[in-house]
């Protein structure tokens, strides 16, 4: 198997990188906009205009995944079976297990934890997200 076997179709990579830069962006002003204001002050409007567009960049992100998974994942896998390529395996590895924890977490923060529990799951929750881009630039084939 070649790697450029591997390569996603021009618009999976756009709805891929699409919808994380939106769920990145969303995610980032909500922690700006939450966090930034006075103890004592109402929440913005924005922030649950901010929430919803999350939301709905998070069922974007979900079905990109999902294409990820179904093409590129057990390509992947084959091809990374040779030593040259181990580094790959492991670090999609790594970046399906960030991604589904940060799935979980964002479910947890849903419909499952009470809310004492939001703030520092909502830190894990972004803390995974901020890794991600890392993990992806890691598992990016070294030219």
């Amino acid at each position: 198997m070649r790697p450029s076997l591997l390569k996603l179709p021009g618009w999976q990579k756009r709805w891929l990188y699409g919808s994380f830069g939106v769920l990145l962006a969303t995610g980032t002003a909500w922690l700006l906009l939450h966090y930034g204001r006075e103890a004592d002050a109402l929440p913005s409007a924005s922030e649950a205009w901010l929430l919803r567009t999350h939301g709905l960049a998070s069922l974007l992100g979900l079905l990109s995944l999902g294409m990820v998974i179904g093409s590129h994942v057990p390509a992947g896998w084959r091809l990374s079976a040779h030593a040259a390529r181990r580094r790959q395996r492991r670090s999609g590895l790594w970046l399906g297990g960030f991604a589904a924890v940060a799935v979980l977490s964002a479910y947890a923060l849903l419909y499952l934890l009470p809310e004492s529990w939001h703030e520092g799951t909502g830190w894990l929750h972004a803390g995974l997200a901020a890794g991600l881009p890392l993990l992806w630039l890691w598992h990016r084939p070294r030219r």
